[in-house]
């Protein structure tokens, strides 16, 4: 069985561990491992992971240039790395920083509209989602925090009313620890899910009710490294009891198709 995850994060060597440790102390839980290339390899080994979107997310726009350059770069040391750039939103000279990334071969965008401190559906924002549209690249969103409303599934449907042509990557079901609001939420078709922190945290119960509602032909298999393990993800995303064709449509099929890429 084929394996790809669309949502782990990295960082340089000299940042991987204070990174780890960053995003630990923001969700209040403690991370032991690296954010670190080399530890995304051997854990991906471990768990089967053979495609990986690496990613992560400026905080504020003079970060965005240096995070596409290493992340352009770090996607070129190993074959199973693909990267998702970043973007501050309304940044100036967004156009030009996009058309770059595209240039530099990265294939999407990742924003942590909590991290930015940003609503999704911002005025400030929507400028940059039409050119993204424009360039056909996804874009996958951090999705849902009890603690802020930056990225409610009610600002993304907002936003794709402005921008309906953006292909959009709803990470963790649609609304980390909010997904009973997510699961209560219609989005429209062009808009995906991830599975991304999410297997550890809700019921089993919960979890087919949101495949149920959503549909396994819109879900993506994420893990959020170094949030989580990559085996330990792959175990309890197989601990669902979908079918074997179920399974190979989430955790690959659905993202080879997402990004247009043959075996």
């Amino acid at each position: 069985m084929k394996i790809a995850d669309i949502h782990a994060h990295v960082f340089p060597e000299k940042l991987a561990e204070k990174a780890a440790h960053s995003i630990g102390e923001f969700y209040n839980m403690e991370i032991t491992r690296p954010a670190s290339l080399d530890t995304l390899i051997a854990e991906d080994e471990k768990a089967g992971i053979s495609r990986c979107v690496i990613s992560n997310s400026a905080v504020t726009p003079k970060q965005v240039v240096n995070i596409n350059n290493y992340l352009a770069s770090a996607a070129k040391t190993h074959p199973s790395f693909i990267a998702f750039g970043s973007i501050f939103p309304g940044m100036e000279g967004y156009e030009a920083e996009l058309a770059r990334m595209v240039e530099m071969g990265i294939r999407g965008v990742k924003i942590h509209s909590d991290f930015q401190r940003l609503p999704i559906d911002d005025p400030s924002a929507v400028g940059t989602y039409r050119a993204i549209a424009r360039l056909g690249l996804p874009v996958l969103f951090h999705m849902g925090d009890t603690r802020y409303d930056y990225s409610s599934p009610e600002r993304l449907t907002n936003l794709l009313r402005q921008v309906p042509d953006l292909r959009v990557i709803a990470a963790h079901f649609g609304g980390w620890s909010t997904w009973e609001r997510s699961l209560a939420h219609t989005q429209p078709e062009n808009v995906l899910y991830d599975t991304a922190s999410t297997l550890p945290l809700v019921s089993r119960e919960l979890v087919l009710r949101m495949l149920d509602r959503f549909g396994t032909e819109r879900m993506l298999f994420g893990t959020d490294f170094p949030m989580w393990e990559p085996k330990q993800q792959v175990e309890q995303f197989l601990s669902l009891g979908l079918s074997p064709a179920e399974n190979q449509r989430v955790l690959y099929d659905n993202f080879m198709d997402l990004l247009g890429l043959q075996d």
